[in-house]
C-alpha cells in the first residue's frame, strides 16, 4: 500500500506537469528568474526557446510522476 508522501508526489508531480505543459508562457512569467524587473524591451520577454523547454521540463514531472505512481502504487 502506499504511502501519503508517495500519493502526493505523483499528484503534485502530475498538477505540475500538466500545467507546465498546458501554460508554460504563462508558468515562465510566474517563474522567479523572468520578474518584472528583468523584462527585455521588446514584446517578447523571453526567447522562442522558453516555452519549449518549460514543455520538457513538465513531460519529465509526467514521467516521474508516473513512474513513482507505477511502482508504488500498483
Amino acid at each position: 500500500m502506499a504511502g501519503t508522501r508517495e500519493l502526493l508526489a505523483v499528484g503534485l508531480g502530475a498538477l505540475l506537469g500538466l500545467a507546465l505543459l498546458v501554460k508554460p508562457r504563462e508558468m515562465l512569467l510566474l517563474s522567479v528568474f523572468v520578474g518584472p524587473t528583468q523584462r527585455r524591451r521588446d514584446d517578447e520577454p523571453f526567447g522562442a526557446w522558453a516555452p519549449w523547454f518549460v514543455r520538457v521540463v513538465g513531460l519529465a514531472c509526467l514521467l516521474v510522476a508516473g513512474y513513482i505512481a507505477y511502482t508504488n502504487l500498483l
